[in-house]
């Protein structure tokens, strides 16, 4: 049985160049984007929607309890998808790296406007793809998950971040 999510608000962007220097691309986004709930991710690190969404629910239940680890809320998505607790390791899991091509804009809102989605891509210079998460361009190796890429482990490794 295939079970089916709501679109997660999020966009993959072609950047300009190649990565050289990932700090500075996530400081320029930080000064650039309209709130913390807007998140820019390596765009191989979303298995699916429900991926998506499950880390959400988890970034979403972690605030409320104020059990975070990370200082903000964007960061906190990154190492719930990186199912880890160390923040370092999550950057270089789900974060990008010198030598990315891809990311993924995130709306931690919850929100799916395709104006506002557009409107950080032109700021930063991207070009917003057609692509929707999905199994084939999920990069399960470099997530730290052993084993079968799966949308079940992609799952399983968020759950993990808050165990270890």
């Amino acid at each position: 049985m295939d079970v089916t999510a709501p679109k997660f608000p999020c966009r993959r962007v072609l950047l300009t160049e190649a990565c050289d220097d990932p700090r500075a691309l996530a400081l320029s986004w930080i000064e650039n984007r309209d709130s913390e709930n807007w998140a820019l991710i390596s765009g191989t690190s979303l298995a699916s929607d429900i991926h998506g969404w499950v880390a959400h629910e988890v970034l979403m239940r972690n605030k409320k309890r104020n059990t975070m680890r990370s200082n903000s809320i964007d960061g906190e998505f990154i190492r719930l998808l990186s199912g880890t607790h160390h923040i370092a390791t999550s950057f270089s899991r789900a974060g990008l790296v010198k030598g990315d091509l891809n990311a993924w804009i995130v709306d931690l809102s919850g929100e799916d406007d395709s104006e506002i989605f557009q409107k950080h891509a032109d700021i930063m210079g991207f070009t917003i793809l057609d692509d929707r998460p999905n199994i084939e361009i999920f990069d399960s190796k470099r997530m730290g998950i052993d084993g079968d890429k799966s949308e079940n482990g992609a799952i399983g490794h968020i759950h993990l971040a808050d165990l270890r």
